[in-house]
């Protein structure tokens, strides 16, 4: 359901996991997908309960009004967080002095701490997109934008004496090369000495696990679409920037429970389904070995509890010399099974070929988005067959979009420096440093992989905001069991054929999601009950030119002037 290609066709797709950088999120996701939470004020007496923990512990003190200390020049006490134009800034921490413990952890000394970028190896698909796209991009800019960004945080976020030194990882195979990952991941690991990796091969796991099993840790898009129970097992040392299926899943069931199932099928663009009471058909990427079907029964057992049923469940092979092939099949499956409204959990690339194809056969239902794999952008959307589309709306758990002008994760780099960051594929290279560095900053001076957990953990979870991705980590309340995952909220949106404006890489055209509700965002349990009031111009936004008040961070002079 959160597709990876099979086997025999990895080589058509590995740039999946490479679009995240041309979409101008704010992920994590990505994310979906930049990943930190946005912090919520907490009270006096929180604060206190929390510094007494984290006494016993070692770690820090977090900012607090009642606490007699010297939070030092990087820390606004307004707000209680570190002084940066960021929404994601942690809370303080007061200024370090004295012995850090020196060698703490592996890749950890007095002075450094010794991260691996890994870097993957060159995809045609991956350039030739690009290419088209405007965003092509040299290994030179994103090393000098990741070095950028190591600038920046070090500059403000406490790092206790050390500076991060980055180690430029070239893989020595593909994505999907299990063998090739195991190797790099040992080398990582005994050769290079690294504390953390920045990213990995997304198309095996083996890298993380062999990682984990080394008792480094692997921040961000290091492996994809791995169940949670895979992360859960190899804690603290896997810290994926995106939300796991299971979590997603609960988004998505409950927003078809709540406001979708039961109802007429209003928004089908055959006039004489509109009448009829919804049936659904789910369309589902899968491999040959069924690696997803797990992940699509916990979703479909999730839909069974709210007494919503499946007219169909198809699942599809992603193959693009079959896709013509492909796409007939199931398209004549979900018709003939009388479906109105078909949710769709698909790769960003097939559902041109399914709504192409439901066009031929005459077949108008509604299109349920499920926000799999960038189905939800505008630079896909508008790839899909438009009489069709212009019947789809559903869930995204990626942050409304704002203006470039706008985008934090550009402007702390223009704030710091005078220069915007050298590559556009800044919003992808950011992720993992917007991790680590708040981790390190909360650890405290004794840095190993479970001062850095403690201090992720302690990391405030806040209110939800159009514009932001709410993450949190631990246990706040929002998931049963401990979160390792970025992305905690959801949205609604819906596709608007007439709108016009950019796409998430700057291509000016036609056709457009759009956020519904002003972009209002839900932590699981809060989707309301009711019909689902998509298609609704007069409360809807496509792009936020003026930020929302609550969302604009602070205003500080700049370093560069």
């Amino acid at each position: 359901m959160q597709p990876t290609p099979p086997t025999p066709n990895r080589s058509r797709s590995r740039a999946w996991r490479r679009y995240v950088p041309v979409l101008a999120v704010v992920v994590v996701i990505a994310v979906v997908a930049a990943v930190v939470a946005t912090m919520g004020g907490g009270s006096s007496k929180k604060s206190s309960t929390v510094n007494a923990t984290a006494q016993r512990n070692g770690e820090p003190p977090l900012f607090s009004r009642d606490a007699k200390i010297d939070w030092g020049p990087n820390c606004d006490t307004r707000t209680g967080k570190v002084k940066v134009p960021l929404s994601y800034a942690p809370p303080c921490v007061p200024p370090f002095h004295g012995n850090n413990g020196g060698a703490t952890a592996n890749g950890v000394t007095g002075d450094t701490i010794t991260v691996a970028v890994y870097e993957q190896q060159p995809d045609l698909l991956q350039q030739v997109f690009f290419e088209r796209s405007g965003a092509d991009e040299t290994v030179k800019a994103e090393e000098a934008t990741q070095q950028a960004y190591v600038n920046f945080f070090e500059s403000h976020y406490e790092m206790y004496g050390r500076k991060v030194k980055l180690v430029f990882v070239k893989a020595s195979g593909s994505d999907d090369d299990d063998a090739a990952a195991k190797a790099d991941a040992i080398r990582v690991a005994t050769q290079i000495h690294a504390f953390a990796s920045w990213g990995g091969p997304q198309m095996t796991s083996a890298y993380a696990d062999e990682l984990a099993a080394h008792g480094v840790l692997c921040v961000g898009d290091c492996t994809l679409a791995q169940p949670q129970s895979f992360v859960d097992q190899r804690a603290p040392y896997i810290w994926p920037t995106e939300p796991s299926f299971e979590q997603a899943a609960v988004h998505w069931a409950e927003f078809i429970s709540k406001e979708v199932a039961g109802r007429k099928a209003t928004h089908a663009g055959d006039p004489a389904m509109r009448n009829e009471t919804r049936k659904f058909g789910l369309i589902r990427y899968d491999d040959d070995s069924g690696t997803f079907a797990a992940s699509a029964a916990h979703f479909t057992s999730l839909l069974a509890k709210s007494h919503v049923k499946l007219a169909a469940d198809v699942a599809y092979p992603f193959d693009l010399t079959k896709a013509q092939e492909t796409a007939r099949t199931v398209v004549s499956q979900m018709k003939a099974a009388g479906v109105t409204s078909v949710i769709l959990g698909a790769d960003p690339v097939m559902p041109s070929y399914f709504t192409s194809e439901a066009t031929r056969q005459g077949y108008f239902p509604e299109w349920i988005v499920l926000g799999t794999v960038y189905t939800d952008t505008t630079l896909f959307g508008r790839t899909y067959d438009q009489k069709q589309w212009s019947h789809a709306f559903g869930v995204s758990l990626l942050p409304a979009r704002g203006d470039e002008a706008n985008d934090q994760l550009a402007q702390i780099l223009t704030w710091q420096t005078g220069h915007p960051p050298a590559a556009k594929t800044y919003p992808e290279l950011v992720q993992s440093p917007l991790i680590f560095f708040t981790g390190v900053h909360l650890a405290g001076p004794h840095l190993t992989a479970q001062t850095f957990r403690d201090g992720l953990f302690r990391y405030p979870s806040g209110p939800t905001h159009p514009t932001l991705l709410h993450v949190s980590w631990g246990n706040h309340g929002i998931w049963p069991t401990t979160d390792y995952f970025g992305g905690d909220d959801a949205t609604l949106i819906w596709w608007n054929p007439d709108a016009t404006g950019p796409d998430e890489v700057g291509n000016d055209g036609k056709g457009m999601y759009e956020y519904a509700r002003g972009g209002q965002r839900y932590l699981p349990g809060q989707w309301p009950s009711g019909d689902a009031d998509v298609f609704n111009p007069a409360d809807a936004v496509t792009i936020f030119k003026t930020l929302p008040p609550a969302d604009t961070p602070p205003s500080y002079p700049s370093p560069a002037g």
